[in-house]
């Protein structure tokens, strides 16, 4: 009879990402894994795979919660504009929290990975279509109550808030003020506001 499993396998991801997050992949050790996750390696290869497998879990598993958090918001009522400035508002919040600025998981990954591996390439391409269908839903919402221009290229601009929220992730790292974030969302916004 197998023995039962002596941990929490969520826990043991999240704390296998947290080692990946502050350090990247290339520079994650399997001994910085077994510290993190409280694991010897035979129990980390036979529980959660080979570092490669381990990354592209606790990647996916970040992707999917940062999705949860915008599903939940584009099923709030609210105009399509202001939810759109709420959920740029929370990405400015994360960017420029303090502390450690370690950017955004997703991002950096890409930045390190995405070039020359597939699978992670696979893997946000595949996050970055959901979360901009995601845009879509609240783009089309906010024409269609007057919030947002009705002239808008909804994939489009939708491609385009992708790319100012990787940006303002990206600028997380180096410091990004509240009120240069909070200015990135005004100009947004307001480019795409009803007149």
């Amino acid at each position: 009879m197998a023995r039962p499993r002596q941990f929490d396998e969520d826990v043991a991801l999240d704390s296998a990402m947290g080692a990946f997050w502050e350090k990247g992949y290339e520079a994650t050790s399997l001994a910085d894994l077994m510290s993190a996750t409280g694991l010897a390696k035979a129990s980390l290869y036979n529980s959660l795979g080979d570092k490669h497998t381990i990354f592209l879990r606790t990647l996916e598993r970040f992707m999917k919660n940062g999705r949860k958090d915008l599903e939940d918001l584009v099923v709030q009522e609210g105009t399509g504009g202001a939810l759109l400035r709420q959920w740029l508002e929370h990405i400015v919040a994360m960017a420029t929290c303090q502390g450690v600025r370690r950017g955004c998981f997703m991002v950096n990954s890409a930045v390190e990975l995405a070039p020359h591996d597939k699978d992670v390439r696979a893997l946000l391409k595949k996050h970055e279509q959901r979360i901009e269908s995601l845009y879509i839903q609240l783009l089309k919402r906010g024409i269609k109550d007057g919030s947002l221009r009705a002239d808008l290229d909804v994939a489009q601009t939708a491609q385009w808030i992708t790319t100012v929220v990787y940006g303002t992730q990206v600028r997380g790292k180096l410091a990004i003020s509240q009120n240069q974030g909070d200015s990135t969302v005004d100009l947004l916004i307001s480019a795409l506001e009803a007149r």
